[in-house]
C-alpha cells in the first residue's frame, strides 16, 4: 500500500520547460518604466540614431546611393533594435525612440511631420510588440519592420511639392545632383521603394534575432 501510493502520487515536475514560467519581460511590460529603462532607451535611441544618420551620409556619393545607405543602416539597426526590445520590454520603448529620432531628423534639416510620423509608427510598432507578450519573436520582427517605415518620410515632399523640394537640395548639394536625383525618386520609385524597405527590415530583423540569440545571449546581455 505504502509503494502503491507513493507512486501514484506525483512530485511537480523540476523540469523549467514542462510548464510555463512566470515572464519577466511581462511583469517589467506593467510595472511601467524604470530609471534603467529610460537609460537603455536613451543609449539605444543615441545608437540607432548615429546608424541611421551615418549611413544616410552614403547617399552624398549619388542619389543612387541613397538606396544602399538606407540598406546599410537597417541592417545594423536590425541588430540594434532587437537587442533594445530584448533589453528594455516596456510599453512605449519604441515610441520613445521614434519622436526622438523624428526629432533629431527634423532638426537636422528635414520635413518637420517626420517627428509625427516616427511617433506614430513607434507606437504601432509598441503595440504589435505588447500583443506577442514581449515574447514573440515574429512580433518583434514585424513591428521593427513597421518602425523602419518613417525614414521614407522624409521624401515624401517629393510627391505633393517636388518643385521646392528638389530647389532645396540644389542649393545643399548642386544643381547636378538636384536634377540626378529628380529623375531616379519618381513617386512610383518612392511607393515601390516603401515596400522594398518593409520587406528589408523584415530580414534585417531577421538577422538581428539571430546574432541575439548567437552572442548577446550567450553573454547574459539579452
Amino acid at each position: 500500500m505504502t509503494s502503491t501510493s507513493q507512486s501514484s502520487t506525483k512530485q511537480p515536475s523540476s523540469d523549467p520547460h514542462s510548464a510555463k514560467q512566470p515572464s519577466t519581460n511581462q511583469h517589467r511590460a506593467t510595472s511601467g518604466i524604470a530609471p534603467r529603462d529610460l537609460i537603455n532607451i536613451g543609449v539605444f535611441t543615441a545608437i540607432y540614431f548615429v546608424v541611421t544618420f551615418v549611413s544616410g551620409m552614403v547617399g552624398m556619393a549619388g542619389p543612387a546611393f541613397m538606396f544602399a545607405g538606407f540598406l546599410i543602416g537597417a541592417l545594423v539597426n536590425g541588430s540594434v533594435v532587437m537587442l533594445f526590445m530584448a533589453r528594455t520590454p516596456v510599453k512605449g520603448a519604441m515610441t520613445i525612440m521614434g519622436i526622438i529620432s523624428g526629432l533629431l531628423m527634423v532638426l537636422s534639416g528635414h520635413v518637420w511631420y517626420t517627428v509625427i510620423t516616427a511617433g506614430l509608427l513607434g507606437f504601432a510598432a509598441d503595440a504589435i510588440v505588447r500583443s506577442g507578450g514581449y515574447q514573440s519573436r515574429k512580433r518583434d520582427i514585424l513591428a521593427y519592420g513597421v518602425f523602419t517605415l518613417w525614414i521614407v518620410t522624409p521624401l515624401l515632399p517629393i510627391v505633393y511639392q517636388a518643385d521646392a523640394y528638389f530647389i532645396e537640395i540644389g542649393k545643399e548639394m548642386g544643381q547636378p545632383y538636384a536634377e540626378s536625383m529628380r529623375r531616379l525618386f519618381t513617386p512610383w520609385i518612392i511607393a515601390i521603394w516603401t515596400v522594398v524597405a518593409f520587406l528589408f527590415a523584415l530580414f534585417s530583423a531577421w538577422v538581428g534575432t539571430r546574432i541575439l540569440d548567437k552572442h548577446f545571449k550567450k553573454a547574459g546581455i539579452a
